[in-house]
């Protein structure tokens, strides 16, 4: 089965990115809400679903 995404990738990643960066998801959704507006519990449900688990699989191989 397809799952649709309602967010195109390219605001999905600046989102993801903006919260990695060091923003808090509040500050991250009103900077992310300037270009399509999202709110902070869509950058939330994204980092659950994108989980950065290949990073610490990389980490335990060094």
């Amino acid at each position: 089965m397809l799952t649709r995404n309602r967010t195109p990738s390219k605001y999905v990643y600046y989102g993801l990115h903006l919260y990695f960066s060091g923003l808090s998801l509040r500050k991250a959704s009103e900077r992310l809400s300037q270009m399509y507006k999202r709110n902070h519990v869509s950058i939330w449900n994204w980092i659950q679903k994108y989980r950065p688990q290949k990073l610490s699989q990389l980490e335990e191989e060094f």
